[in-house]
């Protein structure tokens, strides 16, 4: 006896329009079968040859090098030649976002390539050498880890910056660009003048460029924009005014931010005991839980404390610096950085936990360049976010969820672009939310869209902060939530200040504050 197989179908939206004839873009829904290690463009390909020989497409090469076939999918730019199918889920393709439409998922490129034809493309010298001039690999580096783009406009097309109506960004490929040659030292040209005038404090820090880089991963932020950012500096064109206060006061006091209010270290012993701990960390507040947000900080020893973890507070750490780096004054973060580690190294520190993920992706990325570049020994210590330290370390079997209580709320959550992209912590908060009894979670589809609050740009570009705000507060309120829940104390600033704004009944709350008011059974209606 012979037995069918059933194949698997795999259901694609395609976006179709042709500015000649149709009034506005919609979409035709197709059902392909799936086929073993199928990507996109395979299923543009079936559809093309077998359903509808209208449909345009851009491609190529055909094995990521060429960029012709970048597409929206599922609404984040990437190519339809790397991106593998997954039988189980829906796909919905569009062209690319920032660009207009020539038919269908072909747009005209036309505009990024005229931005980067001004940045002057090439190696500009002012003199010929005398000789052939001796480079090398080490001086070369960041310029060939730049040179490796492929100009598919995934970034730009991704970037939430370039999308805001309210500012003139040139995008993350031309700070690339500009990078690129600014530290080849055969250039000559002024691209740090350049890289400033065509908005270089407007990045976000956000890092989606570098998501959607597909497959060479470029980290735009860290060695174009930042690294631009410090010449800038170098040179006096930066960092912006707004910024040079913060900076000041971490020269001056050791802290971002002023003292108004009585700090949370002077609130709390130094040692949180309890009886029979399971394990034992020290908690860096960072300048805001410090200074600003002290009730996060009393929400932290709660959930620990229920969760029989002994808790060190020190009382004399100063900044992360990760103010300073995002800005490019870089000038100030080797002092600060040397005096937290020999403080921690003192107080024979095993696991650092943080809840701001600006200062935890600071402590784990930044902090161990600096350490090298000072011939400082690494630090000994592991570094933690509370959400991570929480799943991976303590363990889900291992988390007092017996003393829970129900709170009866509709949550939905957005994600932190130095948690999400900078560390790779996503699951984790979630996780944390469905524990709590009660607690109604719905996840919307861009919640790791940027708030607009990093990247220095909430203090150098206000209004551009703002608008990125409004955007992401209206994708979060979609579904008409009690609460926006987030574990960020910067983005639970700029959140509650554009609910605020729009005039919304919607509380802004951090995932461990939730848990906390869950473990003392408080009313959050």
């Amino acid at each position: 006896m012979k037995f069918l197989i059933k194949k698997q179908i795999v259901k694609f939206r395609i976006c179709h329009y042709n500015p000649d004839l149709d009034d506005k873009p919609y979409f035709i829904d197709y059902d392909i079968p799936y086929t073993d290690r199928q990507v996109i463009m395979d299923a543009l390909h079936y559809i093309f040859q077998n359903i509808n020989s209208s449909l345009a497409y851009r491609w190529n090469c055909r094995s990521g090098q060429c960029g012709s076939c970048s597409i929206n999918i599922n609404s984040v730019p990437g190519l339809a030649c790397r991106i593998n199918v997954d039988p189980s889920k829906k796909y919905v393709l569009e062209p690319l976002y920032n660009f207009p439409v020539i038919r269908d998922l072909v747009v005209d490129l036309g505009i990024g390539f005229k931005r980067l034809a001004k940045l002057r493309p090439y190696l500009e010298r002012i003199s010929t050498p005398d000789r052939p001039e001796k480079l090398t690999r080490e001086s070369l580096s960041t310029a060939m880890d730049l040179h490796s783009c492929i100009q598919c406009f995934s970034c730009y097309a991704a970037c939430p910056v370039v999308s805001s109506t309210k500012q003139e960004f040139s995008g993350p490929i031309a700070m690339r660009e500009l990078a690129r040659f600014e530290f080849d030292p055969r250039d000559e040209g002024d691209r740090v003048q350049m890289a400033v005038s065509s908005g270089l404090y407007d990045c976000t820090s956000c890092e989606l460029c570098k998501e959607v880089c597909i497959p060479k991963h470029i980290d735009t932020r860290r060695k174009a924009i930042e690294g631009l950012r410090a010449r800038a500096v170098e040179r006096n064109m930066g960092p912006l005014e707004e910024h040079q206060s913060f900076i000041d006061k971490i020269k001056n006091t050791g802290y971002s931010i002023d003292v108004i209010t009585k700090p949370f270290t002077d609130q709390v012993p130094s040692i949180i005991d309890v009886e029979d701990p399971i394990d034992e960390v020290t908690f860096f507040p960072g300048c805001l839980i410090n200074l600003r947000l002290q009730h996060v900080g009393h929400n932290i020893i709660e959930v620990l404390r229920r969760n029989y973890i002994k808790l060190h507070i020190p009382k004399d750490f100063v900044c992360c610096t990760s103010v300073a780096f995002r800005t490019g004054s870089r000038n100030v973060t080797s002092d600060m950085i040397l005096k937290n580690t020999k403080y921690f190294e003192k107080l024979e520190v095993k696991k650092l936990i943080a809840l701001c993920p600006g200062c935890m992706s600071t402590i784990k990325q930044d902090w161990p360049v600096v350490l090298h570049e000072q011939g400082a020994q690494p630090y000994r210590f592991e570094p933690f976010d509370i959400n991570e330290y929480l799943i991976r370390e303590i363990g889900l079997k291992n988390l007092n969820t017996q003393e829970l209580n129900p709170l009866n709320i509709k949550v939905t959550y957005h994600d932190p672009c130095h948690l999400n992209r900078s560390q790779e912590i996503t699951k984790e908060p979630r996780i944390l939310l469905k524990l709590i009894p009660g607690l109604k979670f719905t996840d919307i589809q861009q919640s790791d869209r940027c708030c607009g609050a990093g990247g220095g740009v909430r203090a150098g570009r206000r209004n551009l902060s703002e608008e990125l705000s409004r955007i992401k507060v209206k994708l979060l309120t979609a579904p008409n939530p009690d609460i926006i829940a987030t574990s960020c104390p910067f983005c639970f600033v700029q959140l509650t200040d554009a609910i605020k704004r729009a005039d919304l009944p919607t509380k802004v709350m951090n995932v461990i504050d939730l848990l906390a008011s869950s473990y003392r059974a408080e009313s959050l209606k």
